[in-house]
């Protein structure tokens, strides 16, 4: 579509730049940036916005797209809801999944537009928690698009995604599994399964943990950053890893989870060595996350404290009393943490 004269125009700039897109008016003769970008669509938004508050018009039979919408509803949600960078890429994974609706006008988008991207998505073999996530994202979206009077229809609540089939359930680690550990303590890696079996912790907080966030004569650790609200907690060091934190602090860099030049480690490059330690104790198969299953199940086995093993897990409360009247200290969480074999 043509744009009128005086709507400005974007131009991508030459060589290798952060932001090529620029936004330009003239003025006095010339052109002048206004503010650049990292893509065009970003770019275009602004240019909508900025001749909205500036002059009051729009482009004719201008329509919303779905690309439009989502890079307007993301900023708007980061500012309100401050979500963790694993929920922004999941955001942005269940978007791609939607490209062939990328340019479509959102307020045209049907039932069986959406429907029909679900239904690729699992003949193509994706799992039950992809399809939820863009399911997710699409209510998301609608709802935005409700708040901004673009429309009020939201057809995610009637999208079928099938029933959620376990490929592998998860299994906790049997107690030999974990004494192998214990006899290969000083192999590259056990350290970090023995805290991640003796803590709870996702292997995410466990690898974005900072020394500052240790506190050792406390004995404790602050979780600053996690996938949801409730995982922002404090975990008590068991006193069976009290020895490997401390052998921990004392290595290189700034992060807990360092390898031997202080450089940390990302999800990818610790699932390497997550494979060689369950290969040396004869474990395969079992996953990071089965070291949750295993503090969960060994502290219900204990009989401890509902209330407390949901604050040491970072799992939401289950109900409003709980969430909101009950507070468990430092004393009785380590109590809690202590019953673990």
């Amino acid at each position: 579509m043509r744009k009128p004269n005086g709507y400005g125009s974007i131009k991508r700039l030459s060589g290798n730049r952060r932001r090529p897109f620029v936004f330009v008016i003239s003025a006095e003769g010339k052109q002048k940036p206004v503010a650049y970008f990292t893509n065009q669509i970003d770019a275009e938004i602004f240019q909508a916005d900025y001749n909205k508050t500036h002059h009051s018009r729009s482009l004719p039979a201008h329509q919303i797209t779905l690309e439009e919408l989502y890079h307007r509803w993301l900023p708007a949600h980061t500012a309100d809801t401050a979500p963790s960078q694993s929920t922004l890429c999941s955001y942005e994974n269940s978007f791609n999944h939607l490209s062939s609706l990328h340019h479509e006008p959102f307020t045209s988008l049907k039932y069986m537009d959406y429907q029909r991207i679900i239904d690729d998505m699992r003949k193509s073999g994706l799992s039950y928690s992809s399809l939820k996530k863009v399911r997710s994202l699409i209510s998301l979206l609608s709802q935005y698009a409700s708040k901004i009077e673009l429309t009020n229809k939201n057809y995610a609540p009637l999208l079928s995604i099938g029933k959620n089939r376990q490929i592998r359930p998860h299994k906790p680690f049997s107690r030999q599994k974990i004494n192998r550990l214990y006899n290969i303590i000083d192999a590259p890696g056990v350290d970090t399964v023995l805290i991640l079996l003796y803590t709870g912790l996702r292997v995410g907080e466990m690898l974005a943990l900072q020394k500052q966030d240790v506190h050792l004569r406390q004995r404790y650790i602050s979780i600053t950053h996690s996938k949801t609200a409730a995982g922002i907690r404090i975990v008590p060091i068991h006193h069976k890893i009290f020895h490997i934190i401390e052998a921990r602090m004392k290595s290189p860099g700034q992060n807990l989870i360092t390898d031997d030049t202080g450089k940390p480690y990302d999800y990818s490059r610790y699932c390497t060595l997550w494979r060689s330690v369950m290969s040396m104790i004869r474990a395969n198969g079992h996953t990071t996350h089965d070291c949750r299953h295993t503090v969960a199940t060994m502290l219900d086995n204990a009989g401890a404290n509902e209330t407390a093993k949901r604050r040491i897990l970072g799992h939401a409360g289950g109900d409003i009393t709980e969430r909101v009247y009950t507070h468990k200290g430092l004393r009785q969480l380590r109590k809690c943490i202590e019953l673990l074999r």
